[in-house]
């Protein structure tokens, strides 16, 4: 009686044992495919951000812009050789005007870019499709106004004011709206050789629409104008600040920096979007790595998990490692059965981890809008980032990547414990069983 009494609690207690193994070893799958998940999921997120913010930069800025010191007087014939050269890979080509200034309305006032834009060829899209309220109609209208001269004669003057395009902040911090009037204020020289202090000219303009493109920088600090006002505007005469060029593939414009280069004098200078951006991506990308060493942590402490896991694998199968020694197994032959061993729980949650994190990068949105429909969580405040969902984009080389990263930290890790069920001494693995 005392005899089953003690096999059946060593029944008991080897039961016990292998569904703590059991629970460990689950616990490691999903180390593993929460680490492989995340990776994924930030990595098409962050991937998603890059897209967006490059096509709202490209689409605002020229992809490739060519100036000249002084400006351009020769533009039509530029623009000409320019159109020779480029050919079918051209989409827009376009004189620009572009300075600072400070606009001003009656409750405040702050400096901002101007850009004169020639509506009839210069590409308009984005500022059409982010357009809030107004249009894109930049034409001068007619207004009367009432000036004053001495102390009590007044005199009506009909004037031409030009129209003018805001970003939305900047439309709130100048508190104006469609129609109201604003002033933009840009210093001169009438003389460049004069030694004299640049002046200051008062211009009136008309705000014709109000656009936001998603950019705090175009928001807040850009205005558009006709490029007939621009030129007024900075005493160019018929001159521009310079040629904006647009291509169909917006990664040429770096290729035919160095193509146009030869067609124009060391007068001109050509610089594309990215060499304007340079910074900014640059930071974007240490961005994107840093992230993802970080995140990569988590599968290396889940390959912490497997080896830990595998070593009591070892430890609980201790007499029956010895057994297959004794019964003529090889080191080799044991060795392989662990190392397998970390394979599977490594290929699990591998397989788990990148089908969840795939899932998750697709429906994302749907995410999220279910938890801020549910705890009231928002996620992504479109107020702060300016977009209307969460940018994502799943690269495949990306998930490659993430995969072989998991699977190779699984293998290894199987390595020592391995070695160690390996090493066992047959007659020490039974001499206490």
């Amino acid at each position: 009686m005392r005899f089953e009494t003690f096999i059946a609690a060593r029944h008991l207690k080897n039961r016990h044992k292998s569904g703590f193994i059991s629970l460990i070893t689950f616990i490691s799958i999903a180390g593993v495919g929460v680490g492989v998940m995340a990776l994924i999921v930030v990595l098409a997120v962050m991937s998603g951000f890059d897209r967006e913010l490059k096509n709202k930069i490209v689409n605002v800025q020229p992809h490739l812009r060519i100036e000249k010191l002084g400006g351009i007087d020769t533009a039509e014939s530029d623009i000409a050789k320019i159109r020779a050269a480029g050919g079918t890979h051209l989409k827009t080509v376009a004189p620009f005007v572009e300075g600072q200034g400070i606009i001003r309305s009656n409750d405040s006032a702050t400096g901002v870019i101007v850009k004169g834009m020639d509506t009839a060829r210069e590409d308009m899209g984005i500022f059409e499709r982010h357009i809030l309220y107004g249009n894109l109609d930049l034409s001068s209208e007619a207004r009367d106004t009432t000036k004053r001269r001495l102390l009590f004669f007044h005199r009506k003057i009909h004037e031409e004011i030009g129209g003018i395009l805001l970003g939305e902040e900047l439309a709130a911090i100048l508190r104006v709206h469609v129609g109201d009037r604003v002033n933009l204020i840009s210093p001169f020289q009438e003389n460049p050789e004069s030694l004299l202090p640049q002046r200051a000219q008062s211009t009136p303009f008309v705000v014709k629409g109000i656009f936001r493109v998603g950019m705090n920088d175009f928001d807040t600090a850009l205005v558009l104008v006709d490029i007939h006002q621009a030129q007024k505007l900075y005493h160019l005469d018929n001159r521009v600040t310079g040629i904006s060029l647009r291509f169909h593939d917006v990664d040429e414009a770096q290729r035919w920096k160095y193509l146009l280069r030869g067609e124009f004098n060391a007068d001109y200078f050509l610089r594309s979007w990215y060499d304007m951006n340079h910074n900014f991506f640059q930071a974007l990308k240490v961005e994107k790595s840093v992230m993802t060493i970080l995140l990569a942590l988590i599968i290396l402490v889940a390959a912490f998990n497997i080896v830990s896991t595998l070593i009591m694998i070892v430890m609980e199968k201790t007499k029956d490692i010895g057994i297959l020694r004794a019964l003529g197994a090889t080191r080799a032959s044991i060795r392989r059965i662990f190392v397998l061993e970390g394979f599977g729980v490594g290929i699990m949650g591998v397989a788990a981890g990148t089908l969840a994190g795939l899932a998750l990068a697709f429906n994302l949105n749907a995410v999220s809008d279910f938890l801020k429909q549910t705890t009231g969580l928002e996620v992504f405040p479109s107020d702060i980032y300016y977009f209307d969902k969460i940018p994502t984009e799943v690269h495949a080389p990306d998930v490659a990547l993430i995969v072989v990263f998991a699977m190779i930290a699984a293998v290894l890790a199987g390595i020592y414990p391995a070695h160690r069920a390996a090493s066992l001494n047959p007659v020490e693995a039974l001499h206490y069983e």
